[in-house]
């Protein structure tokens, strides 16, 4: 399937499409931020590895359309979803490496002996996983309301205590509930880069 027809098919409403655009975009930008920082990210740093954190990020909630029908959570759809159509262009790797993205961008965290999608990626397959899913489960927090109030964000980061700052454009205080989302949804890429992550 292609992937126009992933996010006409299955994020129709406006909102959902607008929220999977801004989820992208966000993506995108915080990769190459971090990238600055963190010389590890350098090596995914190339128009292939960036199709799919793009594809994951905006294909992550295509699994919310049929998340009452079954009973089942979204990022689980959307990761099976993924599996079953295939996205053109991309081969099986590929696809497994965005079903992957799409399945951690909320909840669990990857457990390579619990986890059977997971387990059947190699070494530098699951680390490219880790580090775009981490980037867009935080991203997808960024965007929480679906009312883009985020474009832009600036990053600090302190060597000596592995403290990234990200200084947001509008004043979080002012938001219920962001903060804790933020805090909630940081974990992944905490340990993924070995840091901490503070908001301001």
């Amino acid at each position: 399937m292609e992937f126009e027809d992933f996010l006409k098919n299955y994020l129709w409403q406006n909102s959902s499409l607008d929220h999977s655009k801004t989820v992208a975009q966000l993506s995108l930008k915080l990769f190459h931020k971090l990238k600055g920082f963190f010389s590890e990210l350098k090596e995914f740093d190339n128009i292939e590895n960036l199709k799919l954190l793009q594809y994951g990020a905006a294909l992550h909630d295509i699994g919310a359309v049929f998340e009452k029908k079954t009973g089942k959570s979204h990022h689980k759809i959307g990761r099976d979803l993924i599996l079953e159509n295939k996205i053109s262009g991309l081969d099986d790797a590929s696809n497994l490496i965005v079903a992957n993205i799409v399945r951690y961008h909320r909840r669990a965290l990857p457990d390579i002996h619990k986890h059977k999608y997971y387990k059947m990626l190699n070494n530098n397959q699951r680390k490219k996983v880790d580090i775009f899913s981490s980037i867009v489960r935080l991203s997808d927090a960024l965007d929480y309301n679906h009312f883009n109030m985020i474009d832009d964000f600036e990053l600090k980061f302190d060597t000596k205590s592995r403290i990234l700052t990200i200084v947001l454009s509008i004043n979080i205080m002012l938001n219920i509930g962001f903060i804790e989302l933020l805090d909630k949804k940081k974990d992944f890429l905490e340990k993924t880069l070995d840091i901490k992550v503070l908001f301001n």
